[in-house]
């Protein structure tokens, strides 16, 4: 049974739901939870209409994992079925969606949408090579991670180069979206199957996300201590580094950084009145906006809402990952 503070953060995201990716990270966060009766009455609403819809068809993709975890194996095997037929891949890897006014731009937040419902439902190698393919394309030498790369275009014949091009910096959430989508899949993996490419690659990423966090919290450019704050992107990545933490991943630092991170947001940021998550990035964007300016931050977010949930159900609340039951189909292929 979760808690009522971790319920009423996630009805205040609830509220907030207009895409299939909000949808998977909020019941992502009832099943980590333990708020099994709404969880299962909000997957009754999902089912309610098209699992997979267009153009973010990635997005909409996530909705398969909790799908699964709520005991809808023939749903989430026939959404993926359409899932599979319909995708589109740029630069080797999905693209984020199938909109012509973004034909080949790779986003980060895919790394999140898919990987993880593609592990649970037995496809390891394809979720794998997805979280590889992310990362070779989106991170810095660093580790850090970019928005969107537009996999279109040869870099030889780009115009100017990748850190200038829409949205070269790496962003907060970006590094987030991966990170989560890491620990997500690899909690659904026998651990005698994971990649050990993509577990140094969680590593090297780790390694720097926590170099960057400034009084538990981090920005949304996220190497800029000059940019906005952005809480989003913190619960984001204080719960993969939790998550990954209790996976046997990122060590110590690692967990440290995600109480850090709890405690800051919740001391600074955290609306009790409400329950609402404040000063989370507005989105979507493109390009960074790392102006303190009120029109560039949201409240409530249903990103920031989830994750904000299922970090303290992690971190405060004792849920233990392994005894969340969250373990692949049999695998395809």
């Amino acid at each position: 049974m979760g808690s009522n503070l971790v319920k009423r953060i996630l009805e205040r995201g609830w509220d907030r739901v207009d895409t299939g990716g909000k949808h998977s990270g909020l019941l992502n966060a009832m099943y980590t939870a333990g708020l099994t009766v709404w969880f299962h009455e909000k997957v009754g609403e999902v089912l309610a209409g098209p699992v997979i819809t267009h153009p973010n068809i990635a997005d909409s993709s996530s909705r398969i994992r909790p799908l699964i975890l709520a005991g809808k194996v023939a749903e989430a095997k026939h959404a993926n079925e359409i899932f599979h037929r319909e995708r589109v891949a740029a630069g080797g890897v999905t693209q984020h969606t199938t909109a012509k006014s973004t034909h080949g731009w790779v986003f980060a937040d895919t790394a999140y949408m898919v990987a993880p419902s593609q592990a649970i439902i037995g496809n390891h190698d394809f979720a794998i090579r997805e979280l590889k393919g992310f990362h070779a394309m989106l991170a810095q030498e660093d580790g850090l991670l970019r928005h969107v790369f537009n996999a279109s275009v040869p870099v030889e014949e780009t115009y100017i180069g990748i850190d200038l091009w829409i949205d070269g910096t790496a962003w907060g959430r970006a590094s987030g979206w991966w990170l989560a989508g890491v620990v997500d899949s690899l909690e659904a993996i026998p651990e005698a199957e994971w990649d050990r490419e993509l577990v140094a690659m969680y590593e090297k990423t780790v390694a720097r996300v926590i170099a960057c966090q400034d009084g538990g919290l981090w920005h949304a450019t996220i190497d800029d201590p000059y940019s906005l704050i952005d809480t989003s992107a913190t619960v984001m990545i204080a719960y993969a580094l939790n998550k990954g933490y209790q996976l046997g991943l990122g060590g110590e630092a690692a967990e440290q950084a995600s109480f850090t991170a709890l405690e800051a947001v919740l001391c600074q940021h955290f609306d009790w009145r409400t329950s609402i998550l404040r000063h989370q990035q507005f989105g979507p964007m493109v390009v960074n906006i790392p102006s303190p300016n009120p029109r560039y931050l949201d409240a409530g977010n249903a990103y920031g809402q989830g994750f904000l949930a299922a970090l303290f159900a992690l971190a405060s609340d004792g849920v233990r990952v392994r005894d969340l039951g969250a373990r692949s189909l049999q695998r395809v292929g």
